[in-house]
């Protein structure tokens, strides 16, 4: 007899549901990319246009990173073999913290493995359970964990709203400590805060501003720092976070702001103290990468470009986006399964980008999420816009479905019967 944890394991309702889909080809993930990522990538052994990438600016195969990546590997070896707090600080840490706080402003910066440990250690590092937190409902998932493991209780308010923040952060005892949790741009749909509007209400309820600037840096504001610079905020956010994995063509993260903040952080934080350093060469290519976008600040706008490039090409093929200043760009399809057929007819078409299914959506409200690179060509951009043109009219009529039933929205309907109906309308 399984002991209850092995008879859950084995009788996962999702593992199960996924398998089917795999058989189905109707599943998206952990497919085997077999190239760089370039404006297109052979994925499985086929080539696709290259819409899933967070590679914004092209760096990732820019020469110049790759050399720095390369000369930090032959010197400092292929990794530092212990936590920052012990024989993990490296001058190469060092540096790039300098360079990220000379280009934000700020006093000081302390760089995290990834994105995701950097949000999980400024939230539990600064945050404690007697406070009040007003956070978006559209927080990136790793903010909401770092929330969980702050032990902070926290509210969320509807997307974007300042008066729902206002009232989370207006009822609370004037004796607790305030903060507020937010995105500079926000992950799923590109969109960005009305921050000016969000840094007024902070500093009138005296709250602690934090902004996510994973999807902002290197893509919007007039050097490319992210919504705070767009919204003319910078100067007024207490914590920033960033990652290296997108526009910097790395791997690795980092929190910006306060020496005092910093300081604490250095000797409180778990998630930094208690894990192994970055290594070496993700370092170098990190701030390689970001001494690229200090010194050709031309890029953003090569990148904005062409993503309003694919808006257009788009909107003339009879596809609605939905509204927003990042380098994502989504489109709204229905249910989950609707969402992977959508998925599944791109794919044959040779295109690769991302469906987003619940719970990383309201059920009923899949979407199809598209990046955009500077590399990208416009000729990249108008076979992707022509692919998605040729499953306009399906969208459309599953949109109106949605609208008239609730509908199952699981990630497959139960019975597999459906398959020879679904690859056929998918080729």
């Amino acid at each position: 007899m399984l002991n209850g944890i092995k008879q859950r394991l084995r009788d996962d309702v999702r593992v199960a549901e996924a398998k089917i889909a795999a058989r189905l080809r109707r599943f998206p993930f952990y497919a085997t990319v077999e190239s760089a990522s370039h404006a297109t990538i052979l994925v499985d052994g086929t080539p696709l246009i290259n819409l899933g990438s967070n590679n914004y600016l092209g760096l990732s195969t820019d020469a110049r990173v790759i050399e720095a990546a390369t000369e930090a590997t032959r010197f400092w070896g292929t990794g530092v073999t212990g936590s920052r707090l012990l024989n993990g600080t490296l001058r190469l840490h060092e540096s790039l913290e300098a360079t990220l706080c000379d280009f934000y402003g700020k006093e000081a910066a302390l760089v995290f493995p990834t994105g995701y440990t950097a949000n999980l250690g400024l939230i539990s590092g600064t945050l404690l359970p007697g406070d009040i937190i007003a956070v978006d409902r559209e927080l990136h998932a790793s903010l909401f964990d770092a929330l969980m493991l702050s032990r902070a209780p926290f509210r969320r308010f509807e997307h974007n709203s300042v008066d729902g923040a206002r009232s989370i952060l207006e009822r609370s005892s004037s004796l607790r400590a305030r903060a507020l949790v937010l995105e500079g741009v926000y992950s799923m749909q590109g969109d960005v805060p009305p921050l000016a509007e969000f840094a007024e209400l902070a500093d009138e309820t005296n709250a602690f501003l934090i902004v996510d600037e994973a999807h902002g840096l290197g893509v919007v504001g007039q050097r490319g720092r992210g919504g705070a610079e767009l919204a003319g905020v910078l100067g007024r956010v207490d914590a920033l976070t960033v990652t290296f994995s997108k526009s910097l063509a790395s791997c690795g993260g980092a929190i910006i702001g306060s020496r005092d903040m910093i300081d604490v952080l250095r000797l409180k934080c778990r998630p930094f103290m208690f894990t192994a350093s970055n290594t070496p060469s993700s370092i170098a290519a990190a701030e390689c990468a970001l001494r690229i976008l200090i010194d050709e600040p031309q890029m953003l706008a090569e990148l904005q470009g062409k993503t309003e490039f694919l808006r257009r090409a788009l909107s003339d093929q009879g596809i609605s986006v939905q509204p927003g200043r990042g380098a994502i760009l989504t489109v709204r399809v229905g249910s989950d399964f609707q969402t992977l057929q959508a998925w599944r007819m791109l794919r044959n078409r040779g295109v690769f980008c991302n469906p987003v299914l619940t719970p990383g959506v309201p059920q009923g409200k899949g979407l199809l999420r598209l990046s955009v690179m500077r590399t990208h060509t416009e000729a990249n951009l108008e076979l992707a816009a022509a692919a998605f043109g040729s499953i306009a009219r399906w969208i459309e009529q599953r949109r109106d479905q949605e609208a008239c039933t609730q509908g199952d929205n699981t990630m497959l309907p139960a019975s597999e019967t459906v398959e020879t109906r679904y690859a056929a309308e998918a080729s």
